[in-house]
């Protein structure tokens, strides 16, 4: 009985989010924006959503920099994390047409690797709108994709979120499931890793200088580079303007297995710090990349 109530609740709960969700997703994209505003206001001067870690993470980064430039920096964070939010929201009611027309991808390199018939693996980053640009790459690419995700503690918000990840075919693989992200694709296969995630197994991890500190890096994506011989694609989002990003892609090495150990991750840390640097404001600070020290 106990068991029942708790599927009951869950379902309840999942149905009033969807429906919930749903409504914002159908707003115009002006009013969206407009949804947007309030929520800064409220999430930036309310309930000050994690303010204090923003500001060290950003002071800690760019020590240059003024405390009233790291406040303009730590502002435009918020008021694009906000749409950032309400854009993923969007992509409950939005097509991959009407995406496209915000989004611009740059395909070159795909479709190069693509006629080469090689696998890919794409390192990308949470840099605003990761969401955008993961969902409409079936839609611009010939390849098949598989998107290695984290598990969330929130099941209602996970079963959501994946309903309109995997709409147009993409298959998702949660981030523990290492024989399913070993298994060697029939057919040209692009995998895309969010490559600045914690890593939940940090003795196992990459420890490399990011902005000055030592953090721990997931190995994953090197380790089947190296192995299977796959391409690496590094991607970068780069917000040109509101509700319009762009993203740019990357091959920095075409046959992983002639890679030294460490060195792709050491090349895709280096190369996203250097994008965060271009655009700060644009990276998801209040997500703690800091928080844990390598054990001695």
């Amino acid at each position: 009985m106990k068991n029942v109530k708790q599927l009951l609740h869950i379902c309840t709960m999942y149905s009033i989010l969807k429906f919930f969700l749903g409504g914002i997703a159908r707003l115009p994209w002006w009013a969206l924006y407009v949804l947007s505003d309030l929520f800064f206001f409220f999430l930036y001067h309310v309930i000050w959503y994690r303010r204090k870690m923003v500001w060290r993470n950003l002071s800690a980064a760019f020590p240059e920099k003024s405390p009233e430039e790291i406040n303009e920096i730590n502002i435009q964070f918020y008021k694009n994390f906000c749409d950032q939010v309400l854009e993923t929201i969007k992509l409950f009611k939005a097509t991959p047409e009407e995406i496209s027309m915000r989004f611009e991808v740059d395909t070159a390199v795909y479709d190069k690797l693509f006629s080469k018939g090689k696998h890919v693996l794409q390192a990308t980053s949470h840099q605003f709108n990761w969401e955008w640009g993961n969902w409409i790459l079936n839609h611009h690419t010939q390849f098949h994709l598989r998107i290695i995700y984290m598990i969330q503690k929130n099941k209602n918000m996970e079963k959501l979120v994946n309903e309109y990840r995997v709409r147009y075919g993409t298959e998702l693989i949660p981030a523990n499931d290492l024989n399913a992200i070993m298994k060697d694709p029939e057919k040209p296969t692009m995998t895309v890793f969010l490559a600045d995630q914690n890593p939940s197994d940090r003795k196992r991890a990459a420890w490399v200088n990011f902005f000055g500190r030592e953090i721990p890096f997931h190995r994953g994506l090197e380790i089947l580079a190296r192995r299977k011989g796959h391409a690496v694609v590094f991607d970068e989002m780069i917000r040109v303007k509101r509700g319009h990003y762009k993203s740019i892609s990357k091959l920095v090495f075409e046959d992983g297995s002639k890679t030294h150990e460490g060195e792709i991750t050491a090349a895709y840390v280096q190369f996203l710090e250097e994008s965060i640097k271009q655009q700060p404001e644009n990276w998801l600070w209040s997500h703690n990349r800091w928080k844990h020290a390598r054990q001695t």
